[in-house]
């Protein structure tokens, strides 16, 4: 995914302005693209859990095999950051992802395999297993071993697959036109009066606004035809009034009366 950059015209969105811009779903898989991109291993559980929950509903989204090394592959990577961190508290945490390694083992056997991310094994629950136990075991491995199976190519892998499933997951879910999402709209009318109430704040709005104008896009709009709805000649001028100014500040009402009078 690389793209032009799009703050060479002012400084970047905060956060505010971009959740008014582009939709919750595309932010949350630019988060999760971005903590692949970026090694966040800690928050590797968080893209598992996505992962499983999207393919589960939408099995097409990935093939059985992609589905299950995705979803190995970050569990591994995940077990193995808490195994290092000696973290033994975890042990019950790390258990659990043992646990569903082995629920998976099944499907991952009888698909075709990625061997740069070959963690579908049961001798991959004993190694951490052994991790746990043997601390010495536990050095030797992230010096030696660690940095040859887990390593660039290990990454390079996951990132591959997640590219994949965040690229099908683009597609399965376009954003909508202004005359699609307003039919949407219409088919809840309940909803009318929250979307009224979400109206953005008027600081952020500029924000984006600005924005966008420095980024040139306001060239790509056009100056379309439009309707008069109202003329400039419907108004009465000031000379045309029958309202004779020097009387009303001449007369007995006080302002305070002209006020309460307006308020009637």
């Amino acid at each position: 995914m690389l793209y032009d950059n799009p703050y060479e015209n002012g400084p970047p969105l905060l956060l505010s302005s971009l959740r008014l811009y582009i939709p919750p779903l595309r932010l949350v898989s630019a988060a999760m693209w971005q903590v692949v991109q970026q090694g966040q291993v800690q928050d590797y559980g968080m893209l598992e859990e996505f992962v499983t929950t999207a393919t589960d509903i939408v099995p097409e989204l990935l093939s059985d095999g992609q589905r299950a090394q995705l979803i190995l592959g970050l569990r591994a990577r995940l077990v193995l950051e808490l195994c290092r961190s000696e973290q033994i508290s975890a042990v019950e945490g790390i258990q659990q992802h043992l646990n569903r390694i082995q629920s998976l083992t099944s499907i991952v056997d009888s698909q075709p395999s990625n061997a740069d991310v070959e963690v579908s094994k049961p001798k991959f629950v004993e190694l951490v297993e052994s991790l746990l136990k043997d601390p010495s075991e536990r050095e030797l491995f992230f010096q030696d071993v660690f940095p040859v199976e887990f390593g660039p190519k290990y990454d390079s892998a996951i990132q591959m697959l997640m590219f994949e499933f965040l690229t099908r997951l683009e597609k399965l879910l376009p954003i909508p036109d202004l005359e699609q999402t307003v039919s949407m709209l219409n088919a809840v009318p309940s909803a009318l009066e929250q979307c009224i109430q979400s109206v953005p704040d008027p600081r952020q709005l500029r924000t984006l606004l600005q924005f966008h104008r420095k980024s040139g896009h306001l060239d790509s709009i056009g100056n379309g035809g439009y309707t008069v709805l109202v003329s400039s000649s419907d108004f009465p001028s000031l000379s045309d009034s029958k309202l004779d100014i020097a009387v009303i500040s001449s007369s007995s009402f006080s302002q305070q009366d002209c006020l309460a009078a307006a308020a009637a």
